[in-house]
């Protein structure tokens, strides 16, 4: 069986998923891996994602007695009545019971890192490559600037190595296989052309340059001279879109006191529009070839 062959199977995905890891991880007989030398696993689990109903039915439970005023309560949330506030009704309390499915099946892969003594000799990230909005500033889905779509979970549990905390670095997509690699004393073998940096010295407590911004790119590839550049630091979110009138759609939102973001400051803050273009998309641009450019101020 390839990669590319379709694989049914009559049980919830994530649960059949973290079964075969563990059957890896257990490796009776040495049948599935090398015991003597390292491994690296991946478990690419599809929820929460649509149809969100597609679900067992008892981690929908726990949600089914939460009272609306607890789910509804976001003053980002359109109102009942309207598509997208509808669309959000319908669908959190599914939404998150497929989190709480995800939660306990990842931690089952834990309990089985445990269980065969791998814990202490074994990096586990948990992450996803985006969030949704479900509704919430009248977007369905992802491929948006909002925190919703944007901001993803990224732990790390390294026991002895990584101390527990709480950091808010500004981590980007294209950092995590420069950083593992880095973790796992292979820093020496990364690629020249990787974009990413490596922010191993962060995780591990130790004092290093730290960045200031994360990129935002929407590539359109059929025109990449289109779509959407934009950063987001640890207090804006900036988005600009070029479309294919020659015109240009800003966003700026100033998260520390606006954190739903609801108030664009675009057009009453021109001036850090431009700083954060020059600042942190300007330099992306000349680096990486990308043909898009910033509308004229």
């Amino acid at each position: 069986m390839t990669r590319d062959d379709r694989l049914k199977v009559d049980q919830w995905g994530p649960e059949f998923e973290a079964d075969q890891a563990i059957r890896f991880i257990a490796n009776e007989g040495g049948e599935l891996r090398n015991p003597d030398k390292p491994f690296a696993l991946v478990v690419s689990m599809n929820p929460p994602h649509t149809p969100y109903t597609q679900r067992p039915e008892r981690y929908r439970k726990p949600y089914d007695a939460m009272p609306d005023e607890k789910l509804f309560s976001r003053p980002d949330i359109p109102p009942a009545g309207t598509e997208n506030g509808d669309y959000y009704r319908k669908n959190i309390r599914d939404y998150y019971a497929m989190i709480s499915g995800v939660d306990e099946q990842f931690g089952r892969i834990l309990d089985a890192l445990d269980e065969h003594n791998l814990k202490q000799d074994t990096i586990v990230v948990f992450t996803s490559d985006h969030g949704d909005c479900i509704g919430i500033h009248e977007e369905q889905h992802k491929n948006n600037h909002f925190e919703e779509s944007m901001r993803v979970p990224f732990l790390v549990r390294w026991p002895g190595k990584i101390p527990p905390s709480h950091d808010k670095l500004l981590l980007s997509t294209v950092d995590i296989y420069p950083t593992l690699l880095d973790l796992a004393g292979l820093g020496d073998q990364i690629p020249p052309e990787v974009d990413g940096r490596s922010r191993a010295k962060s995780f591990l407590g130790q004092a290093e340059g730290r960045p200031t911004g994360q990129l935002y790119l929407r590539i359109p590839y059929e025109a990449p001279n289109l779509g959407r550049r934009g950063v987001r630091t640890e207090r804006y979110t900036l988005m600009v879109e070029n479309l294919e009138n020659g015109q240009a759609r800003v966003e700026l939102y100033d998260r520390r006191h606006d954190p739903y973001q609801l108030d664009d400051l675009s057009e009453k803050r021109p001036a850090l529009v431009a700083e954060l273009l020059a600042q942190y998309v300007e330099p992306y641009l000349e680096a990486s070839g990308d043909p898009w450019s910033p509308p004229a101020s």
